[in-house]
């Protein structure tokens, strides 16, 4: 199977960790195996009952130039019993950074953990409409970065694309009565 491994930047040493170098995005052919194991409990949990998982072996098959090797030990509750299965967990993986990204985008642009309303209900619905938000900046974000031509028409409505250019216009603040402009 061939997978897309995502750019990765470099990241700096902290205290005693090992400082990790960074990557470009390529792609990867990579081999894929899977087996059913059983967890069992602790010896301090012998009353708890083995737990059952799915282990998705990814590989990959040719040793990439300056860049380590993909090798990742996917681990699953999800019913695993032929290679198609095992391939979409596979690639249920590969998306795991474009939903973090999501998260990011909702706790940092739309500032959901700051939200507070007197009702639940109220809270339901206002993060609804953070995450359809949170989608389109995303979608926004991939898009700048693919197609940087790409005409706001596609995206935005003639109403939007108005209020868009009203806001970006930068006015000057009026000058109390009776004040000079220098």
């Amino acid at each position: 199977m061939v997978i897309q491994v995502q750019r990765q930047s470099s990241r700096t040493k902290k205290s005693k960790q090992q400082a990790k170098p960074g990557h470009v995005q390529r792609s990867a052919t990579v081999a894929v195996r899977y087996k059913e194991i059983e967890l069992r409990p602790g010896v301090y949990q012998k009353n708890k009952a083995p737990i059952k998982l799915t282990v998705v072996h990814v590989q990959e098959t040719i040793q990439p130039k300056d860049d380590e090797p993909v090798e990742w030990f996917l681990l699953t509750t999800c019913d695993v019993s032929s290679p198609e299965q095992a391939q979409q967990i596979l690639r249920w993986y590969c998306l795991r950074w474009r939903i973090e990204d999501w998260h990011r985008v909702l706790k940092s642009g739309c500032n959901i953990e700051k939200l507070q309303h007197k009702t639940a209900e109220r809270l339901k619905r206002t993060i609804a409409i953070n995450l359809v938000i949170a989608r389109r900046i995303m979608l926004l974000t991939l898009l700048g970065r693919e197609c940087p031509q790409l005409a706001a028409e596609v995206l935005f409505s003639d109403l939007e694309i108005q209020v868009l250019i009203a806001s970006s216009k930068k006015t000057e603040p009026t000058p109390p009565a009776g004040a000079s402009r220098t």
